[in-house]
């Protein structure tokens, strides 16, 4: 029993690595589950054994990619414990620029965040995972004297929903010169409650990654 168990969730994680090649390659809605199968060598029968639909292979695949994100930002907050809260986020912003594991799925993310539920979702899965992580580093640095701030929760909440969301998702219009605009008044919302960690050189790390995405 314990070798097919193996033996099965090996052939799931095959179809999930092999999907998301394609779907990076190809973008999602020109791979087909015969692309899947054909690439990974394997039978479509196999693969609607363990999946149901192109679109449960995709959410497979983004929880994956939610799993590896919390277990970068583990590690990124254990290599910078000593630091102050302020230096400690700014270590976590850098790190999530970047990360390759971050970001290998963003053109997916673009072109499958048509469906409004699944907008939601990410969303959603975003603020429970990592709000609760930044407003905790918030809170250390207000305590070791590097933020000034009163909002610690809603901080980091806002934090993640305009640099996330606002800044580089699709609910507004993506052209450089306008994700420049919203880039500076974050950073002057941020100040002006006291959670200043959009640093000259953060500036210019988070506008050339936005450059390349346009």
């Amino acid at each position: 029993m314990a070798a097919r168990a193996d033996k099965s969730q090996a052939m799931i994680e095959k179809i999930l690595a092999t999907a998301s090649q394609l779907f990076v390659q190809k973008g999602y809605e020109k791979t087909s589950m015969q692309d899947i199968a054909r690439t990974a060598g394997i039978s479509k029968g196999a693969i609607y054994h363990h999946f149901h639909s192109k679109e449960e292979i995709i959410l497979k695949v983004m929880q994956h990619r939610k799993e590896l994100m919390v277990e970068e930002i583990a590690r990124t907050l254990q290599a910078t414990e000593q630091l102050s809260g302020k230096e400690q986020l700014q270590a976590l912003v850098k790190a999530n620029l970047e990360s390759q594991t971050i970001h290998a799925m963003d053109s997916v993310m673009d072109e499958y965040d048509k469906d409004a539920g699944f907008g939601l979702s990410i969303l959603q899965d975003n603020l429970k995972v990592s709000a609760s992580i930044i407003a905790s580093i918030i809170r250390k640095g207000m305590a070791d004297g590097s933020f000034q701030t009163q909002f610690p929760d809603e901080g980091a909440e806002v934090f993640l929903l305009l640099l996330n969301f606002w800044l580089v998702g699709q609910f507004s219009e993506k052209s450089f010169e306008k994700q420049v605009e919203r880039l500076r008044f974050i950073r002057f919302m941020l100040e002006s409650i006291g959670i200043d960690i959009l640093s000259d050189e953060l500036m210019e790390q988070t506008l050339t990654y936005l450059k390349r995405g346009c």
